[in-house]
């Protein structure tokens, strides 16, 4: 099988300056007179919770050491922003957009990205846990050493995505081609598929993956 073709680099385009904002909400009503429409900043050090951020347009800036929990920030849209040490878990990211982001050591558990898109994305060291990306798409994006345990991919597409490493423990694939896609360096375990798991062709596995597949449509592996 030939190896599915590389996700072109995020490679976020930031300023070497930037205006330095450590309350992003009164920022935006003090600075932008309410208008969500932010550019060249360091988000740094912030704290919200159920804080309504949705429609916000943050560009070419940084994001690090923030919590944002349970905030909404659904139809969104991030172009060249490299998220850093962010705690963002039970936020709502849903019809979001992500451009040549990064996001490091960032904590997702139980958020909603469905349909979301993120194109030219890499995650690294990071947990998204319980959380859904239903129907979301996902083009150029990497993953690598992240928890994606019991997170929902049901009905996603993934173009030009790798995953390196990562931890799919009780996670949904259901409806979520996933061809071209080698888990080989990742741990599979109680994944959720169709009944056929037709999701399954045209992905690669090691032996040791192939053989739990093939134990849950009843084949008996010998010793």
């Amino acid at each position: 099988m030939k190896n599915s073709p590389k996700p072109h680099p995020a490679n976020p385009a930031v300023p070497g300056e930037l205006a330095a904002v450590d309350a992003l909400a009164a920022w935006i009503e003090r600075e932008m007179d309410g208008d969500p429409l932010v550019a060249h900043v360091l988000v740094a050090g912030d704290a919200a919770v159920r804080a309504d951020f949705s429609l916000l347009e943050l560009s070419e800036s940084r994001v690090e050491g923030c919590r944002y929990t349970a905030c909404d920030f659904s139809r969104a849209s991030f172009a060249d922003v490299a998220f850093s040490g962010c705690d963002f878990s039970n936020s709502d990211f849903s019809e979001a957009n992500f451009t040549r982001c990064t996001f490091s050591s960032c904590k997702f558990t139980g958020a909603n990205f469905t349909e979301a898109v993120l194109a030219r994305t890499e995650l690294s060291d990071s947990t998204l846990s319980y959380a859904s990306l239903a129907k979301a798409r996902l083009t150029d994006v990497l993953a690598r050493a992240d928890d994606f345990s019991h997170a929902d991919l049901s009905e996603a597409r993934l173009a030009r995505t790798v995953f390196d490493d990562v931890r799919f423990t009780g996670t949904s694939f259901f409806r979520t081609s996933l061809a071209g896609i080698d888990f080989t360096t990742c741990q599979l375990a109680d994944i959720v598929l169709s009944d056929a798991m037709g999701e399954l062709k045209g992905c690669r596995m090691d032996l040791y993956q192939a053989a739990g597949i093939a134990q849950r449509l009843g084949v008996v592996i010998a010793d």
